[in-house]
């Protein structure tokens, strides 16, 4: 069973995070202070950390710069009622993988633990809301519903996923899905996207590719 560590410091959000937990069929355990969940991470790690930014003794900040320093891997999800897109991306800057806002609806809270849960056991299965990419089938779907991609939409639609509300550069895009030597212009990126949003928007999906305007991209 995956163990999971949440840090929070309001006693009814932590009841409602514990009881989701349970109800997606794993541990969880607890902690009202930064220092606590400190001493039990660096005694035996977790499947998955949870954490607050605004807690009354150490920043959520401070938390994750130090869990990234002794582990690269362990997923990290924010919960906080910072909601700024700044929060966001010093945080995922940081290296957090997810970020959710408070108030959030505990569903959505389950459907996030359990696709992080998954990609531990399947780092080839990349999701954002119920878009789903299988890089082992070479598929996407959204809710069992196929999307039909070209290799470069595929590529494309990968490079966005696997970073998941963070801004992706043109600059970055260009070179992972074209190659640093490409010397098109850059209204083939911009068509490119264009398709993708319509085939998502297609199936339906709850997904949506964002323009950063003079940076790149982002999937949310």
């Amino acid at each position: 069973m995956a163990i999971i560590y949440f840090v929070e410091d309001d006693q009814s959000i932590g009841f409602v995070i514990q009881k989701t937990i349970e109800h997606a069929g794993y541990q969880g355990i607890g902690f009202a202070k930064g220092s606590d969940f400190l001493a039990a991470f660096k005694a035996a790690p977790s499947d998955l950390i949870l954490l607050d930014i605004m807690l009354p003794d150490i920043s959520g900040l401070d938390l994750l710069k130090a869990i990234r320093k002794q582990d690269k891997n362990v997923p990290i999800m924010m919960i906080s009622a910072l909601q700024s897109e700044m929060d966001k991306v010093i945080a995922l800057d940081l290296g957090a993988d997810d970020y959710l806002t408070k108030p959030f609806g505990v569903l959505e809270l389950a459907s996030r633990i359990q696709a992080k849960i998954r990609k531990l056991s399947d780092p080839c299965l990349y999701q954002v809301s119920s878009l789903c990419l299988d890089d082992k089938q070479h598929s996407c779907y959204d809710s069992f519903t196929p999307l039909s991609l070209t290799n470069k939409e595929y590529v494309l639609l990968k490079c966005l996923m696997k970073r998941p509300g963070m801004v992706v550069s043109r600059e970055a895009i260009f070179e992972e899905v074209w190659g640093s030597d490409f010397l098109g212009e850059t209204r083939t990126l911009d068509m490119h996207i264009k398709s993708l949003r319509t085939k998502i928007a297609e199936v339906g999906s709850k997904a949506t590719i964002e323009t950063v305007r003079g940076i790149g991209y982002k999937i949310q």
